[in-house]
């Protein structure tokens, strides 16, 4: 039987292959993926006995790939992680080491600069193409999201990074900067934002070590109502979603239609407010941030629940292989 292997590839952006300076080197890598608009983090160690190795210069852009070589129980192949960009090189020893800390490149540069912009009678996907556009990038907008009525928004003082951020929370969406695009979809879609669907993962207690099951009360809510402002009336009004324990939004907003939304948004993040972390045994670098997730072999109570995936950190650590913590939340 062979042996799990674990292997990464590292390229620049120009497509120079770093394989042969890094693998043989290489002592620890971790790679931690979010869903929201955080940056996924890479983080890279390797040894430098003979002092030959050079270390990369801040600013440069790497693409990884991580996967396993050989082995049985593990889908043999490397899956592309992205383009990263050096923001932390340290030296030190002995032994002389090198580690490396990198970002997602498309969320760095202008996208972290302050600006005021605001926009009237638009929609959604207009406005997230025009923040796409305006750093160079792709949008990607969910057909289910794309078409949402936007009176008036504005963004005033805040980076695109944060701006983009508060919208996915105000439309329960993923908002994140990947391969050159600016995706926003749905928390928990059945499709991505081109439309292609989002495999189910199935994962059995038999397949990890530690696992966490947990509940935030403070999150624990099934409705919210929010204000809205009928300048045709010269009034406010308020809308209600949900049940009876309703969490109450202090935004304003300029039309019912947005109001709804934001209120529906906020019910659907009570409805996740159970948590569950879990160490598999042999990591699945295929597993990504808003995959739909199914248990088995815990309680009733675990395994009778939908679950979303919302981190995930993969590591490298010498001889041991590829390891994998997941956090997943309810959905």
């Amino acid at each position: 039987m062979p042996a799990n292997k674990p292997a990464i590839r590292l390229t620049l952006e120009d497509g120079t292959d770093l394989a042969d300076k890094v693998n043989p080197r290489a002592l620890e890598l971790t790679l931690r993926e979010r869903r929201g608009g955080e940056a996924d983090e890479l983080s890279l160690t390797l040894h430098n006995h003979d002092g030959r190795l050079i270390a990369p210069d801040e600013g440069k852009i790497i693409v990884l790939a991580i996967g396993w070589e050989s082995g049985n129980d593990v889908t043999i192949g490397l899956i592309e992680k992205g383009r990263f960009k050096v923001d932390e090189v340290e030296e030190s020893g002995p032994p002389d080491i090198i580690t490396i800390r990198a970002r997602s490149a498309d969320l760095t540069g202008n996208y972290a600069k302050r600006r005021t912009k605001s926009w009237k009678g638009t929609t959604l996907g207009a406005v997230i193409n025009d923040i796409a556009s305006r750093n160079g990038l792709t949008a990607r907008v969910h057909p289910n999201l794309a078409a949402n009525p936007i009176a008036a928004i504005e963004q005033h003082g805040k980076s695109d990074m944060a701006f983009v951020r508060d919208l996915g929370r105000r439309y329960d969406a993923v908002a994140t900067w990947k391969d050159r695009k600016l995706v926003f979809m749905p928390i928990g879609s059945a499709t991505t934002a081109s439309g292609k669907t989002i495999p189910r993962l199935t994962l059995a207690r038999t397949e990890g070590w530690s696992w966490r099951f947990s509940r935030a009360q403070r999150d624990d809510h099934d409705g919210a109502e929010a204000e809205w402002h009928d300048s045709d009336a010269g009034r406010r009004r308020k809308v209600v979603v949900g049940g009876s324990n309703r969490r109450k939004l202090k935004r304003i907003y300029a039309s019912e239609a947005e109001a709804t939304q934001a209120a529906k948004a906020t019910a659907s993040r009570g409805k996740r407010s159970w948590t569950f972390e879990y160490e598999l045994a042999f990591a699945d670098p295929a597993i990504q941030p808003n995959q739909p997730v199914t248990l088995s072999g815990w309680s009733a109570r675990v395994d009778g629940k939908k679950w979303l995936v919302e981190s995930v950190e993969t590591s490298m650590r010498g001889s041991d292989g590829l390891s994998q913590r997941i956090s997943l939340e309810s959905a």
